[in-house]
Parts: C-alpha cells; sequence; structure tokens
C-alpha cells in the first residue's frame, strides 16, 4: 500500500487515513514515500500504485534485469554440424540387434575345430608329462638323463637334437627325484645319448651332433 509523508507536519500517512488527516492539518500537501513526487490538493487519490523496492533501491540495475526477463528463452539450437539424436528402438529392433550380436561372436566351424585340436593336444602332451614325473627315476645323472630321452622319443618327440636336450634337462631338472644341478644333467646329456643309442633303447632320426 501506497504511503505518504506530510510536507507540513512530516507525519507519515498512508493513503486510506490521508482525506481525515487534510481535515485536521489545513496546509497538508503529500508526498509519496517511495517515489518522491509531490501531490498538491487531493491529486494524491489518482496516486494508486507506486515503484517497487527493487526499483527504488536498485534503479537501472532492476531495469536491465526487468528487460532480461521479459526476453522469452531462446531455444538451444542443435550446432551445426550435428546429427540428430537417434530416435528410441523398438523391443524387436534391440533383440535383433542382440541376437545379431551373440551370431557375431559365435566361432565359424573351422576356428572351433582348429582351438579344440589345440586343446586336445595340449591336454595330451600335459597328460604324458604327467605320467614322467610319477615315475621312479636313477639318482645318476647320466641315467636319469637317459631315461628322459627314452620317454620324450617315445612320447613327445622333439623336433630337432637341440631341443630333445631342452625337453631333457627340463624334465630331469623338475623331477622329485632329481639332486644334480642343471649345469651337471647338461653335461650328461651327450653321454646318455650315447648310450641309449648303443644299447638300441633309442632309434633317431637327427643330426648326431650336439652344442
Amino acid at each position: 500500500m501506497v504511503s505518504f509523508v506530510c510536507n507540513y507536519c512530516q507525519e507519515t500517512i498512508k493513503k486510506p487515513k490521508l482525506d481525515a488527516h487534510t481535515k485536521r492539518c489545513r496546509n497538508a500537501s503529500f508526498s509519496c514515500i517511495d517515489c518522491g513526487v509531490d501531490f498538491a490538493g487531493t491529486t494524491y487519490r489518482q496516486h494508486t500504485s507506486c515503484m517497487t523496492e527493487a526499483e527504488k533501491y536498485e534503479g537501472k540495475l532492476h531495469k536491465k534485469n526487468k528487460s532480461n526477463a521479459a526476453k522469452p528463452a531462446e531455444t538451444a539450437k542443435p550446432a551445426e554440424g550435428a546429427k540428430p539424436a537417434d530416435a528410441p528402438k523398438s523391443t524387436v529392433d534391440q533383440l535383433t540387434a542382440k541376437a545379431k550380436q551373440l551370431a557375431d561372436q559365435q566361432p565359424t566351424d573351422t576356428e572351433s575345430s582348429s582351438k579344440k585340436r589345440t586343446l586336445e593336444g595340449t591336454e595330451t602332451v600335459a597328460s604324458k608329462r604327467s605320467k614322467w614325473y610319477k615315475m621312479e627315476i636313477s639318482e645318476k645323472a647320466v641315467e636319469a638323463v637317459a631315461s628322459a630321452i627314452a620317454y620324450c622319443v617315445e612320447n613327445d618327440p622333439a623336433e630337432s637334437l637341440e631341443d630333445l636336450k631342452k625337453k631333457c634337462v627340463k624334465m630331469v631338472c623338475k623331477h622329485s627325484n632329481n639332486n644334480h644341478r642343471k649345469a651337471n644333467i647338461k653335461s650328461a646329456f651327450k653321454q646318455a645319448l650315447m648310450s641309449a643309442l648303443s644299447d638300441g633303447k633309442v632309434i633317431l632320426a637327427m643330426p648326431s651332433s650336439t652344442s
């Protein structure tokens, strides 16, 4: 509600009481407290509204804020060249895409057969090797290596003489009955090989030279 101050007696009065005040304060004229406008006679009766406190105390800043608030909010535009968002897929489309994804992940028959053969080959070699570690071997390095040579030739053929040497040395080194150093086992390989060949227990179609 608009309030006024009497310019004669300096009393603050609300608008509904101005007429009564003029009867007891003969020289009264009034000024609006909010906007500061002076009103002579009964012209105050037409002053029905006035500025808000924000307009009064913020001045130009309030007008600027009011102007910004009056502008409609601009709708964000997609960036130039941006693709529109894809429409949500139906349940059927989602299931079809999932089925296709699963089908792509299934290995072909050739891949399955190859993996199966590799796995079976690995299991066969591992199974044969496990039998070796359960066997009793001699405490003598030469005899232990000779046993490993015979076992490898029969169960796990080597691609070369050097490959055979590596396999036999590894097998003897890892055997639970072995008490020899790796260097001693390596040096015993040539003697063990010659012994196995001379006894006729091993027949090799490999070069006879050793490294």
